[in-house]
Formats: structure tokens, C-alpha cells, sequence
């Protein structure tokens, strides 16, 4: 068993494989569809053997079948308008690895740098470090922060604070 590949070395080959088979030629296609063919591919009342024949008509010969069926389903739910940001959300993903959860902070004011930072730490310290962070600001939720991290939710807010203790006085 010299020449044994960890599961690790595999996966990744896996992954990065089955990566190229979806975005380079989603890449492609996306690249091939005009605004125009855009435009009636997203109107509601034209017929989906009328989008399936602009698609065909548009589309690498060599797009794989999978790649195909998904933008025929964009298609039919009038979504095409979405390739473009699938795409780089998909390739976002493939950025990051497919293992990374992220983790949504939200605060009433603009957290510092360093407030981010120390967040960040003890949230990893606590709960593991495979996360990407994103904040945003919400004035209603008075101070604090509310964190959600996959279906956790971990709510230091002035507000939640205010309505569990409405709650507890009923």
C-alpha cells in the first residue's frame, strides 16, 4: 500500500473535476446568450419549445446534456436573467471550497474593524473556524448583534432582549 492516496487527495480531485464540468461550459453558454435571446427567453408567454429552440440555436454543440437541462430550466421559470449571478455565486463557491458555512452578523451600527475581529474569534473559538463572516446593519434591532450561523441563531440584540422579557411579563 505504498503508493495509497488519502480520501482528501480524491475529494479534491472529485471536486475540482466536477467544478470544470459545470462552470467552464456555464461560463461558455451564459457568453452565447445575447440580451436580446435574453429578453424573450424571460417573457412568460412565449412558449418553451420556442425557448428550447433559441437555446439550441445559441448554445456550444459541445454544452454537456446536465448544462443544457439547467438553463432549459432557467428558461421555463423565466429566470435566465439569473445566469450571469448563478455563475458567480457558483464560482464564489468553488473560491471558498464546498465546506464553508457562512456566518450572517447583524448589528444597529457599522461594526469596527476590530470589533469584527474579536467577534470573528470568539465565535470561532466556540462553534469551529469554517466560516465566512458577512455583516450588515439593521437600526431595528435598537444594539447588540444577532448572529446566524446555518440554522443557530444567536440573538444578543436589544430588541430580542425587549421582547423576551415582554414575553416572560406576560
Amino acid at each position: 500500500m505504498a503508493n495509497e492516496q488519502s480520501p482528501q487527495t480524491y475529494a479534491q480531485a472529485l471536486f475540482e473535476q466536477a467544478t470544470a464540468d459545470w462552470l467552464t461550459p456555464l461560463k461558455r453558454a451564459a457568453e452565447c446568450i445575447k440580451p436580446a435571446d435574453a429578453q424573450i427567453l424571460d417573457q412568460p408567454g412565449v412558449e418553451f419549445a420556442k425557448k428550447q429552440e433559441i437555446l439550441q440555436r445559441v448554445l456550444p454543440g459541445n454544452t454537456p446534456a446536465q448544462v443544457k437541462n439547467f438553463i432549459f430550466l432557467l428558461a421555463s421559470q423565466e429566470n435566465i436573467h439569473q445566469l450571469p449571478t448563478i455563475i458567480a455565486e457558483f464560482d464564489r463557491y468553488t473560491q471558498r471550497g464546498p465546506l464553508r458555512a457562512v456566518t450572517l452578523v447583524t448589528s444597529a451600527v457599522a461594526l469596527t474593524d476590530d470589533e469584527k475581529r474579536a467577534l470573528e474569534a470568539k465565535l470561532r473559538a466556540r462553534y469551529g473556524a469554517d466560516s465566512d463572516f458577512q455583516y450588515k446593519v439593521d437600526a431595528a434591532i435598537l444594539g447588540g448583534v444577532v448572529v446566524r450561523m446555518g440554522d443557530k441563531v444567536i440573538d444578543g440584540s436589544v430588541a430580542g432582549k425587549l421582547a423576551a422579557l415582554k414575553e416572560k411579563l406576560k
